[in-house]
């Protein structure tokens, strides 16, 4: 049966309805388009029986897609498979070759600048494209999950870089910071949200008007959709006392510049210099918002770093927060107040409590630490 046209936003109809498969123009092969990826080209003559089954699997693996995965993630298998079709052009093999040793030769290459969590990525891009041209690729081919394993190894001896965590001092001067304009109202919101709903940078630009609703005489309640477990969730955040820091008080000011009544429409745009609202924010943006206010305030002077110690110096101290500081602060603050693991678990969405756990761990390190009564003694008095 066809589909019957649903509501204008229904991101399933419209990826569904984007595909389409022809032949090319040189009858050399098919192309494949949609708005999932770039359009694709599968080499070779195909009969119009064959062409009508690859529609139909392009549109079975849009309509998967579409409900399995967030905007975010649709773009970034889009630039995903556009680097590894570049790679594998530049080399002269058929990026839908459905070949695991040319996969696995792009992740061994794409493995020397690229984190294992952003490689998976990648390769589910790959697959993805494979999918929409009917093409079998096994991800669990030795020389794809081999290489996987490999560069999983590799990476977890080398020391990681994580972002410092943004504790609530150094929040409230990251808020103050910003300017009463548009652009800085919609930035205190960003990071009183990004910190107190304790969400992924991803999660936090893809919220929408609707999904952050106040609660008279409590706060605010944020519905969290997606993320990395596709559950999504609701994180509760009180009211503060002061309205420098208070989530209600910042969403306020912020939506009595951006006055919309969509509650589908973002709820973070980007702002232009003559003050003309845009599109929704790019994850990007929140890194930018962090690194940028923490070097206005002194925090970290990369200008000065790089002149007194090096630019390689400058990199690695000149991004010592992040966005994921905003989430990391609350997660390792809320530790330090002795709130359970189970409730901050609840705030960030974490199912793992190993993970979680990081942070309990870095607040007991320093309760009731016997270092704390040999250094801290206070002197006798005369």
């Amino acid at each position: 049966m066809p589909l019957s046209p649903p509501a204008a936003d229904d991101r399933v109809f419209d990826l569904v309805s984007s595909v389409a498969v022809k032949s090319a123009n040189d009858d050399t092969g098919v192309v494949i388009k949609s708005d999932l990826l770039q359009p694709l080209i599968l080499p070779g003559k195909h009969t119009p029986e064959q062409i009508v089954e690859i529609e139909r699997l392009a549109k079975a693996a849009a309509r998967t897609v579409a409900a399995r995965y967030s905007r975010n993630t649709e773009r970034a298998y889009r630039a995903a498979w556009a680097a590894y079709q570049a790679w594998a052009i530049s080399l002269g093999f058929a990026p839908l070759s459905a070949d695991p040793r040319v996969v696995g030769m792009y992740l061994a290459k794409a493995s020397e600048r690229l984190a294992l969590p952003t490689l998976k990525v990648h390769l589910s891009a790959i697959l993805l494209a494979h999918r929409l041209a009917g093409r079998s690729l096994d991800a669990k081919h030795p020389l794809i999950a081999d290489q996987l394993a490999g560069v999983a190894a590799l990476q977890a001896r080398r020391k990681v870089k994580q972002s410092a965590p943004i504790l609530p001092d150094l929040l409230r001067r990251l808020v103050a910071a910003q300017p009463d304009s548009a652009a800085g109202r919609r930035n205190a919101l960003l990071l009183l949200l990004g910190f107190g709903a304790a969400t992924r940078r991803s999660e936090l630009v893809g919220l929408d008007v609707g999904d952050v609703v106040v609660v008279p005489g409590r706060g605010l309640e944020v519905t969290i959709r997606g993320g990395k477990t596709k559950r999504g969730r609701t994180a509760a955040l009180w009211a503060a006392d002061d309205p420098a820091v208070c989530p209600v008080e910042a969403l306020r000011r912020w939506r009595a510049v951006y006055d919309t009544d969509d509650a589908d429409a973002p709820l973070f745009v980007s702002v232009g210099k003559g003050g003309a609202f845009g599109g929704r924010l790019s994850d990007r943006s929140v890194d930018r918002v962090v690194r940028e206010t923490s070097q206005a305030i002194g925090e970290t002077d990369a200008d000065l770093i790089r002149w007194t110690q090096g630019p390689e110096v400058a990199q690695r101290l000149g991004s010592r927060f992040s966005a994921h500081s905003l989430r990391s602060g609350f997660a390792t603050a809320a530790a330090e107040e002795e709130a359970s693991l189970k409730k901050i678990m609840e705030q960030t969405g974490h199912q793992s409590s190993d993970v979680a756990l990081r942070y309990i761990r870095h607040a007991d390190r320093w309760r009731d630490n016997p270092t704390e009564r040999l250094f801290r003694r206070k002197p006798d008095a005369d």
